[in-house]
């Protein structure tokens, strides 16, 4: 198996651009921690048209360019959160906020009830839409692919809940549409499902090309990125932020955190937020071309229903890449993925006896609400992450939320104040029982005759 801790994607990623660790003092007046999409992107919008149009920002992260999920992912681009357009409607629309703690920049410029609802469900809506004008507006090479995106369903509860989410985007005027067992098959060459949801928002990317792409941009337009830099501490001094890095220091007006299913002890009380749950994932050999016709024709991102389900595609280079749940009582790398290579051979029985080359994994960041959070963890100081596996296309939207909400702008998700998830102790346990109870209905789960 390969070794590295970014599998596929770093073999085949477009180089990054050149950075170093942070060494002495430097002043700034945004400093982020995290150089993954939610980091990069957040700089990127802050910095605006170029050199000299925006503040003065400054990127650190504790290893390289995308080190975390940014880089480890399965670099689809799949539309919309964990919760249905309807659960985000009530979440945000039952107290004006959907978080714990409330608001913290005001109804006046969020707005409450109904209006936060609409505008948070406008976010789900716009993430996907937001992604791809990124991309093409700052020229950024990630093979991406924009060719929606496909969810399967397996037994009736399956197929309830993709007619349910088809019948929720098609009411906002997107494209969605149910198709039967047989259009599916001849869709993705396999008969795993009843019926799949194909959505036209959506797609798949070389993910560390994507996070290398706006780490490019980000320097083009005057931003500064220090890699190999982790965030020791935070400390007021007067009316800057200090952080603390192993061989410098940063003086900021405001400080901006990014760092999602890898957040430490650097600020604390921010692991509270979230739930890391390592995703681990396997990649074939490029397949020769009567194999690889077979499979996934149409390059399609692939989940599931599935409580515990697997995501699959196929790269431009007619690779198989596909990934599960990862470990939970130790450390993501690692993680075994004979499970998730068995289900793939079941599925594309083409796969049997082809070489799997890579193999590697990433930490998701699940909430306790299934909901992003957006928050003021102290004055000048904001945090953005808990993408709950849909992370590409939200990051990318949250980092414009953080720019906007250090800039004082209204936002469309609420910032609020710091969430804890209850019993955060018992996390792992948490985890542990919820795949286990997954994994056993989901074997009685029986497929529609």
């Amino acid at each position: 198996m390969h070794p590295a801790a970014h599998g596929l994607w770093a073999d085949t990623a477009r180089p990054a651009p050149s950075t170093a660790a942070l060494e002495g003092p430097r002043e700034t007046e945004i400093a982020i921690v995290g150089a993954g999409f939610t980091g990069l992107s957040a700089a990127l919008h802050l910095l605006g048209e170029g050199r000299g149009s925006g503040p003065e920002v400054v990127v650190i992260d504790a290893g390289d360019i995308g080190q975390g999920c940014s880089g480890r992912n399965g670099g689809q681009v799949n539309p919309g959160w964990k919760l249905d357009l309807s659960g985000i409607a009530r979440y945000y629309g039952a107290s004006g906020s959907g978080q714990n703690g409330g608001s913290q920049n005001g109804g006046s410029q969020n707005g409450g009830g109904q209006d936060a609802a609409t505008r948070a469900v406008g976010v789900a809506l716009q993430a996907v839409p937001y992604l791809s004008s990124l991309i093409r507006s700052e020229g950024i090479d990630c093979d991406f692919i924009e060719n929606g995106y496909v969810q399967g369903a397996i037994g009736r509860r399956g197929l309830a809940s993709i007619e349910k989410r088809t019948a929720e985007w098609r009411g906002f005027g997107i494209e969605a549409e149910v198709l039967s067992a047989g259009q599916a098959q001849s869709l993705l060459g396999t008969d795993a499902y009843d019926g799949v949801m194909q959505h036209s928002q959506g797609g798949n990317l070389q993910p560390l090309s994507y996070a290398r792409g706006l780490a490019r941009a980000v320097l083009d337009k005057g931003g500064a990125i220090f890699t190999h830099s982790p965030a020791l501490s935070a400390r007021r001094a007067a009316a800057t932020w200090v952080i603390d890095t192993p061989k410098g220091q940063i003086h900021a007006r405001q400080i901006l955190i990014a760092t999602n299913g890898y957040t430490d002890g650097f600020w604390p009380g921010l692991q509270q937020a979230v739930v890391p749950v390592a995703s681990a994932l396997s990649a074939t050999e490029g397949l020769p071309p009567e194999v690889a016709a077979r499979i996934l024709p149409g390059l399609h991102s692939v989940s599931e229903t599935s409580r515990v389900q697997v995501y699959y595609r196929m790269t431009r280079e007619g690779r198989f890449v596909i990934g599960g749940r990862g470990r939970t009582f130790a450390a993501a790398e690692g993680s075994p993925t004979a499970e998730v290579r068995a289900i793939a051979e079941r599925y594309f029985p083409a796969l049997k006896g082809v070489t799997w080359t890579h193999d590697w994994a990433g930490t998701v960041a699940m909430t306790w609400d299934s909901a992003p959070k957006l928050m003021q963890m102290d004055q000048g100081v904001l945090a953005g992450l808990g993408y709950n596996g849909r992370g590409v296309a939200m990051s990318t939207m949250m980092g414009a939320l953080l720019a906007r909400a250090a800039r004082g702008e209204p936002t469309d998700l609420p910032v609020s104040a710091p969430f804890k998830t209850p019993f955060h102790a018992f996390r792992k346990l948490g985890v542990h029982w919820t795949v286990t109870k997954g994994r056993l209905l989901d074997r009685f789960e029986r497929r529609v005759s």
